[in-house]
């Protein structure tokens, strides 16, 4: 499988294997000309290339199966990619595998800063689910973008502040978790609004929380 160019797809696949088992995990930033080659080393490695009957074959024979899950923006210097190998790869005894149970994988935002990981979603289970939400900091900036655009002076700049936020917000990944954030995030804003702007004055019309994510076919 090639770079990815869409982030909710790469959320998905990595959403997927894990729920399937793949639950081990290690992951890196690599520059857009080496994305070639990491894949051929990870493929002669682990054989994360492998096609359906030769994973049937593995599984068979106790040796487990690992994927590479590259996720490459358009325009972008960067990409980020994840290897995820169930508990049978051998591949745990050469990298230094996190656990997803244990230690969340994180979504990062290339577009602050390529070179550097910034998370802006983590997997966790919720409910039993394996779904993705917000890390703390991010969740933590809405909420003070919010609140900067309630509390404005100028009712133009108030209005045009709020309707941005929630236009943005419209645009995030539709997860369950995410979603859930996002119900919470405009349930306080409301909140907000209604105690700052005690003259009746009406909050600019709220769409519907992102839209769900459409099932994408992998193998």
């Amino acid at each position: 499988m090639g770079s990815m160019r869409y982030k909710a797809a790469a959320m998905q696949r990595v959403q997927d294997l894990v729920r399937r088992g793949y639950v081990r995990w290690t992951s890196g930033v690599v520059p857009r000309e080496k994305i070639a080659r990491l894949t051929a080393k990870f493929d002669a490695r682990y054989s994360t290339g492998a096609d359906k009957n030769e994973r049937r074959r593995r599984r068979r024979h106790g040796a487990g199966n690992a994927f590479l899950v590259v996720y490459l923006p358009p325009r972008q210097s960067h990409a980020v990619w994840w290897l995820l190998v169930d508990d049978a790869h051998p591949a745990r005894f050469y990298e230094a595998l996190q656990d997803a149970r244990e230690k969340r994988i994180t979504m990062p935002n290339l577009y602050w800063c390529s070179e550097r990981w910034q998370a802006d979603y983590e997997l966790v289970r919720l409910d039993n689910i394996w779904t993705w939400r917000m890390v703390k900091a991010r969740k933590e900036e809405w909420e003070k973008r919010l609140r900067n655009a309630v509390s404005r002076d100028d009712r133009e700049t108030r209005n045009r502040l709020v309707r941005q936020a929630i236009y943005s917000m419209r645009g995030t990944p539709g997860f369950r978790g995410v979603r859930d954030d996002v119900r919470a995030l405009i349930r306080d804003m409301k909140s907000d609004w209604s105690r700052i702007r005690r003259k009746g004055e009406a909050l600019p019309a709220i769409p519907k929380r992102p839209p769900y994510v459409r099932r994408i076919k992998h193998e």
